[in-house]
């Protein structure tokens, strides 16, 4: 058997030079479950020179959404988001917040000991409530992280249009359209 041979991921890839063997495959990755690589062998013949792996995490990140963003303020039914990376491509599936306000993204990484970065952004809420859709970073340290999220209610506004030639005479109907 050939000898073991560390390959560094950096940005989900990394190379190495290797003899034609079949390895059994390990991961030793922060955040993630070790045990799930998959698959967790290889076998190189020589004629293929590219392998795609797989890893799973086991965190929880709940994204709980209120009126204040407050544990105890109103919750905010049917707002979505998705996980990103730190420039803000989307990943995955988005999630919405349901009943109780909850978004939950399942299967995230963490770890105690190192600083394991998730990114998020809010794409919308319920129509009623304003909300930010930049990305946000958490720094998840324990299996289970719930994070408050603010989607402050809308404000309702007077709008008078009057004739600009005849003063305070009110216009009849029309449209006024913000944007």
């Amino acid at each position: 058997m050939a000898k073991p041979y560390n390959v560094t991921i950096v940005n989900g890839q990394g190379t190495a030079d290797v003899l034609k063997d079949t390895y059994s495959v390990t991961a030793d990755v922060p955040g993630y479950t070790n045990n799930t690589i998959n698959p967790s062998s290889l076998t190189y013949d020589g004629t293929t020179n590219s392998y795609s792996f797989t890893i799973a995490a086991e965190g929880t990140l709940t994204l709980h959404v209120t009126e204040d963003g407050t544990s105890l303020g109103t919750p905010i039914v049917g707002a979505t988001f998705i996980r990103t990376d730190a420039l803000g491509n989307e990943y995955g599936t988005a999630v919405t917040t349901d009943a109780s306000g909850n978004a939950v993204f399942a299967n995230v990484p963490y770890d105690a000991t190192t600083d394991i970065s998730v990114y998020y952004k809010q794409t919308s809420s319920d129509g009623d409530h304003t909300f930010d859709d930049t990305v946000k970073e958490v720094k998840l340290t324990l299996q289970t992280t719930t994070v408050e999220v603010i989607n402050e209610g809308t404000s309702e506004i007077t709008i008078k249009l009057t004739d600009a030639n005849y003063e305070n005479l009110p216009i009849a109907s029309g449209t006024i359209t913000l944007s």
